[in-house]
C-alpha cells in the first residue's frame, strides 16, 4: 500500500472519525443522564450510516463484493452487530432505547473470594447509599475492597455497558474500512483532525487505548476495613533519550528481544536482577502484548493489601480495554516452598508467615493459555547488598505459579472476553 493516493471512501471515513468523537462525547457526559442518552441516540445513527455511505459507493470500491462480503459473514452471527441494527430502526422510527442505569458492585477479599453483584439504583443515588443498602445485612463482613461501578445499559443489550457495546461495534467497522482502504491499496488518507486530539484519519483494527471503557470516572473504591475511599491517580512519563542513556550508564545495556511475553520472562529477569543489584530494590512493572508487541507499559504502585486487590482488579480493566492478549509483572514479593494452612484450613499467604522469603518474581501469562512463572530468591548481605539463590521456573506450582494470584482477575477477564467473542 501506498500513501500517496486519495482516501478511496472519503464520505464514510469522515463518519467513522465523527463517530469517534460522538462517543468521547457520550463518555464525557456519563453521569448526565440526558446528555448521554443524547449523544448515544447520534452515536448508533453515525455507526449505522458508516455502512450506508460504503454500499452506496460500492461501484467505485476496488474487490468489493470480496471485503465486504467477508464483513457480513463475520458479523452476521454477532448479537451485538444485530441490536446496533435493531437500535438505529428503534431511534429513527419509534423512540429512544429504554435505558437503565446500573450498579455493578465488585467485592474482593483476596485473590480468590470475589462476589460480584449487579443492582439496578436510581442514577443519582450515591455510593454510600449503596454500600449501606448492600452491607446492611450483618452477614456481610466489611473486609477486603469493594468497587462500584456505575453503568449505563438497554433493556434489549442488558449484558453490555453501552460504552462497552459501542467500542466494539466500532471496532468492527474500523475493521471493515481497513479492508476497503487495503484493496485500494491505501495506507493513509489526509484528513483535518478533530476535537479531542485523539480523533485522526488512522483507521486502526485494535482497539485505541483513548476510548478507554473502564474509565475511573465511573468507578468509585471503598475500603472497608477503614471506611475510606481509595483514589486512583494516573501519571504518564514521556520517554526522554537523556534518562535512557542514564539508565544504560547505571545498569547496563540490555534488551528484550523476544516478540511475546512468555519468551520474555527469562530476559527480563535478567534485567531485573540488574536493576535490584544497583538499587537494591524493584518496583513494580507490567508490560501488556497484543499480537506479539507491546502496546502497554505500566508501573502499578500501592499501599497495602487491598490496594493490590484493586489494582489487580483494575489491571483487568485495563487489558479488557487494550484487548491484550499476553501480560508480563516483574514484581517483588514474599514466597514460602509450601503451603501452610490455618486452623480454618484457609492457605496462610506468604507474608504472613515466619518462614517467608523475599523473591524477585517474573510472571507472564497469554491469553491462550501459556503461563510461566520465574522465582529469583535473594538476601540481603551485612552491607546490605543483594544476593541472589538458583532460581526457580516453570509452568506449574513447583515454580511458584500459586504466586500468580494476582492474575486470577486478568484470567477470568480473558475468560469473559471469549465467551463475548471479543478478538
Amino acid at each position: 500500500m501506498t500513501d500517496s493516493e486519495p482516501c478511496p471512501m472519503p464520505t464514510a471515513h469522515k463518519r467513522l472519525m465523527d463517530c469517534h468523537a460522538m462517543w468521547h462525547a457520550m463518555s464525557a457526559t456519563y453521569m448526565e443522564p440526558d446528555d448521554f442518552r443524547m449523544h448515544l441516540n447520534s452515536l448508533v445513527q453515525g455507526l449505522r450510516n458508516v455502512t450506508f455511505m460504503i454500499q452506496k459507493q460500492k461501484a467505485e470500491l476496488p474487490d468489493y463484493e470480496e471485503w465486504y462480503t467477508n464483513f457480513v459473514r463475520d458479523v452476521t452471527p454477532k448479537p451485538l452487530m444485530r441490536w446496533a441494527v435493531k437500535s438505529r430502526n428503534r431511534i429513527v422510527k419509534e423512540s429512544d432505547l429504554e435505558l437503565l442505569s446500573e450498579a455493578k458492585i465488585r467485592w474482593v477479599a483476596n485473590w480468590i473470594t470475589k462476589e460480584e453483584r449487579k443492582f439496578t439504583f436510581p442514577p443519582r443515588m450515591s455510593s454510600q447509599q449503596m454500600l449501606a443498602a448492600i452491607f446492611s445485612d450483618p452477614g456481610n463482613p466489611r473486609v477486603g475492597v469493594v468497587t462500584v461501578s456505575r453503568r449505563w445499559v438497554d433493556k434489549a443489550l442488558p449484558d453490555y455497558e453501552l460504552l462497552h457495546a459501542t467500542r466494539e461495534i466500532f471496532i468492527e467497522l474500523s475493521r471493515l474500512l481497513y479492508a476497503g482502504h487495503a484493496a485500494a491499496g491505501v495506507e493513509s488518507c489526509a484528513m483535518d483532525s478533530r476535537d479531542p486530539a485523539c480523533v485522526t484519519s488512522n483507521i486502526s483494527v485494535h482497539p485505541l487505548l483513548c476510548m478507554d471503557i473502564n474509565s475511573a470516572l465511573r468507578q468509585e473504591h471503598v475500603d472497608l476495613e477503614d471506611g475510606f475511599g481509595i483514589s486512583e491517580v494516573v501519571h504518564s512519563i514521556t520517554r526522554d533519550e537523556r534518562q535512557v542513556e542514564k539508565a544504560n550508564k547505571r545498569y547496563g545495556t540490555f534488551s528484550v528481544t523476544a516478540t511475546g511475553p512468555i519468551e520474555a520472562a527469562p530476559q527480563l529477569m535478567k534485567s531485573a536482577q540488574m536493576v535490584m543489584l544497583k538499587d537494591k530494590n524493584h518496583m513494580p512493572m507490567v508490560w501488556s502484548y497484543r499480537d506479539g508487541k507491546i502496546v502497554d507499559m505500566i508501573s502499578p504502585n500501592f499501599f497495602d493489601q487491598n490496594g493490590k486487590y484493586l489494582m489487580f482488579h483494575r489491571l483487568a480493566d485495563r487489558v479488557e480495554t487494550l484487548r491484550a492478549d499476553g501480560v508480563v509483572l516483574v514484581i517483588e514479593a514474599w514466597w514460602a516452598p509450601d503451603d501452610k494452612r490455618d486452623a480454618q484450613g484457609l492457605p496462610i499467604p506468604p507474608r504472613d508467615r515466619e518462614d517467608r522469603q523475599e523473591v524477585l518474581h517474573v510472571a507472564a501469562a497469554t491469553r491462550a493459555g501459556e503461563r510461566v512463572s520465574l522465582l529469583s530468591p535473594f538476601s540481603r548481605s551485612e552491607s546490605g547488598e543483594i544476593v541472589f539463590g538458583e532460581t526457580i521456573s516453570g509452568p506449574d506450582e513447583d515454580a511458584g505459579l500459586s504466586a500468580l494470584g494476582p492474575f486470577l482477575p486478568i484470567f477470568e477477564r480473558w475468560k469473559q472476553m471469549d465467551e463475548r467473542g471479543e478478538r
